[in-house]
């Protein structure tokens, strides 16, 4: 049997994906015992007559509120923007929960989300918006990502089409130097785009679908291109580092099988001082940091998770708002006219956040 690039068995990771909702019970397991860990938060617990399982049902259920949030406002073709990016993450924000398609109470809600991107995939296999994009190759990445996970659950023939089509865009389009751009052509390169194509093809290659390991290796080779001899990682090679392409060097590296490389430690320790507030400061893409950061320090593990998680998770439990959804800091880069109305980005992005608790998606795995 083939060995994904997860270290798992890929009958392992496709298991784990469609025993989801059997497995929460374990899953609430693993959160106490990461709970129980954390120096940070077990002081914090002497303080305050707070429980471990309190902390659960705080995290569960702000993301339960979260998913009846992006459920009601899923339009009825099945989608939820123009662009596809804002149609692939609430569809993520709900399997990350374990929801799984068939079953449950959003099966109907996760149908017509694959049925719509399908539906609007290009003859070449590009997941573009339905309207002008400056960077398709962000959206077809995020969305081959949510189709990749959904196929690990979900043996649609039409599905497996459409991620291997998207998959075969890819490979395609990666450049000479080994990283991607914002159009599928393989042309010029930026680490920004690169982890997501990267994300997208450890999702893919986890639902055993093929990717080159030629595609990985190069793929490797341009992330180190990208690393301070100081610490962090830049946007191009020979820029300054800065959060965001520090947390997804981090993360690509370590979906790559190269966690023990010199630039991953550097680049956690680039990282560390770093305050989470509700603010921008040095994180323009606050919710884009967050999301690799978080996955980055969980993978590292340790320390680095201790010193991390709690602070992330408490500022987000305490920003939610009512009625289930997230807004963003004031001045980020995020803003609406950005990544679109009703909330749907912020929210799912918080969600996913969230949910690295949970580790139902083989990403949030290690």
């Amino acid at each position: 049997m083939k060995t994904s690039m997860c270290g798992m068995r890929n009958a392992d990771c496709r298991f784990a994906l469609l025993g989801a909702a059997r497995l929460f019970d374990s899953a609430f397991t693993a959160l106490l015992a990461v709970l129980i860990a954390s120096p940070a938060l077990a002081e914090q617990e002497r303080a305050e007559p707070l429980t471990e399982i309190r902390i659960i049902e705080q995290v569960t259920g702000a993301v339960d509120k979260a998913i009846d949030y992006l459920s009601d406002k899923q339009r009825p073709d099945g989608g939820w923007h123009d662009n596809n990016a804002g149609n692939a993450l609430p569809l993520l924000a709900m399997m990350g929960r374990g929801h799984v398609p068939g079953r449950g109470p959003y099966r109907e809600v996760l149908e017509r989300g694959k049925k719509f991107i399908l539906a609007n995939q290009q003859p070449n296999g590009l997941f573009a918006s339905m309207r002008p994009s400056h960077g398709p190759m962000y959206e077809h990445a995020l969305t081959t990502l949510a189709m990749s996970e959904m196929y690990g659950m979900d043996a649609d023939p039409a599905l497996e089409d459409g991620v291997r089509r998207a998959v075969n865009l890819i490979v395609a389009s990666q450049s000479p130097t080994g990283g991607w751009r914002y159009q599928p052509q393989p042309a010029d390169a930026d680490l920004s785009v690169t982890v997501m194509q990267i994300v997208a093809l450890r999702a893919a290659n986890n639902a055993e679908m093929p990717v080159p390991e030629a595609t990985f290796e190069k793929a490797i080779a341009y992330v180190k291109s990208c690393a301070h001899a100081n610490g962090g990682f830049s946007y191009q090679p020979g820029n300054n580092p800065n959060l965001q392409m520090s947390a997804a060097g981090t993360l690509s590296l370590q979906l790559l099988n190269r966690s023990d490389d010199a630039t991953v430690k550097k680049a956690l320790d680039y990282m560390a001082p770093a305050e989470v507030k509700w603010q921008t400061g040095g994180t323009p893409y606050f919710y884009y940091f967050h999301y690799y950061a978080i996955q980055g320090h969980y993978q590292a593990g340790g320390k680095y998770w201790n010193d991390w998680h709690p602070k992330v998770r408490q500022l987000l439990l305490d920003k939610q708002n009512p009625d289930g959804s997230w807004d963003v800091p004031p001045g980020a880069a995020e803003n609406e006219g950005t990544v679109g109305p009703n909330k749907i980005y912020w929210t799912s992005m918080a969600s996913l956040v969230l949910e690295i608790y949970m580790h139902f998606l083989p990403a949030y795995q290690r």
